[in-house]
Formats: structure tokens, sequence, C-alpha cells
């Protein structure tokens, strides 16, 4: 009886493992070891923000992107529109309003399961809607001042030295989340039991 409750439990972690181990698993594009004050502020642009980026993952199903609320930015929103540089089709699209967004945070921009993406090329275009750039109200983006391997950037139609500070987001199993989670419930059962002989 108790190796049937052994093994109940057992397989029990493991489902629940498996269950928390689907995120959604995020890939920088930009270099997470650059610190903060690097980044620069696009400020609130007038044409449009295009970044170019290889994907890593198989889906992608959005994008986070760091923004910035710049004056009162109410019944502004950013329009993202993914496109794939072989084809030039656009392949999914996501609109983030002003109202939604949390200031000098990632904030995500999802859009539908796009499928066949590792190894190709996508654009990802940022497009301002309702800003008043005159009176400096709207959204700006945030990008680093050194250019990513296979990426390019474009502010207002000028290829410009840097990369967003985006991450492409993929719903699915996450290998790492899996096993750590495991290794944390492995640890809490074995420290109970210690601390059972312990005080017995």
């Amino acid at each position: 009886m108790k190796k049937i409750k052994t093994v109940i439990g057992i397989v029990v972690v493991i489902v629940i493992a498996f269950l928390y181990a689907h995120i959604g698993k995020v890939n920088p594009l930009y270099d997470r070891n650059l610190d903060n004050s690097e980044y620069i502020g696009t400020g609130v642009f007038e044409d449009k923000i295009e970044q170019t980026f290889i994907s890593s993952e198989e889906t992608l199903d959005g994008i986070t992107a760091k923004c910035q609320l710049q004056g009162d930015a109410t019944g502004s929103s950013i329009l993202l529109t993914l496109v794939d540089e072989e084809t030039d089709e656009v392949v999914a699209e996501s609109e983030l309003k002003a109202e939604d967004i949390e200031n000098s945070k990632f904030n995500e921009f999802p859009f539908e399961t796009v499928h066949g993406c590792k190894g190709k090329t996508y654009r990802a275009i940022f497009e301002s809607v309702n800003e008043d750039v005159e009176n400096t109200r709207g959204i700006g983006l945030l990008y680093e001042p050194k250019t990513e391997d296979n990426t390019s950037l474009q502010i207002n139609g000028a290829n410009t030295d840097g990369t967003m500070i985006i991450k492409t987001v993929t719903d699915r199993f996450d290998l790492e989340t899996f096993g750590v989670f495991l290794i944390f419930v492995i640890y809490i059962v074995f420290f109970m039991k210690f601390l059972y002989k312990l005080f017995r």
C-alpha cells in the first residue's frame, strides 16, 4: 500500500511539473548583460521602427517590448506587424493601447500562433497610432546602442546602430523549467524527511 501511494505521488508530481513547465518562453534579441542605463529611448516616434531578427523557435505567439509613456498618452497606441522577410507577407498583427501599458515595463503584444518559424528572418514593425510628436504625447520604445548578430534596426526610415529591447514569446513546454520544478520538489521532500528524523 505504501508503494502504491509513493508511485501515485510521483505520478502526480510529474503531471503537475509537466503542466507547470508549459510557459511563455521568452528569447531576448538584445544583450541582457548590458546595464539598463545604456538603453536609448526613441521618444514618441513619427513613422515606424523596424527590427529584423532570426527566430530561434519553431513557433511564435507574441513579442514583448519595453515601453515608455510620454506625456498624456491617453488615446494613443502602438501597432505591431510581423512580416516574413522572405515572402514579405504579414504573418501577425497586434495592437497595444496606452491605457493597457505598464510604463517602463515589458508589455506583451500577443498574436495568433505563427508556425514554421525556426531559422526564418522576420521584421517586427512598430507604428504609433494617434501620437502627438510636437507635444511629446504618445508611446516610446527602447533600444540598445549596438547591433546584435543577425539583426538590423531602422527608426523612422533610417538605418540605426542598435537592437530593440524586445523578446519573442513562445508558448511551449520548457524542459529547464520542468527540471527545476522537479529538483525543487525533491529538495523539499528530502528536507521534510530530514526534519522528521531530526525531531522524531
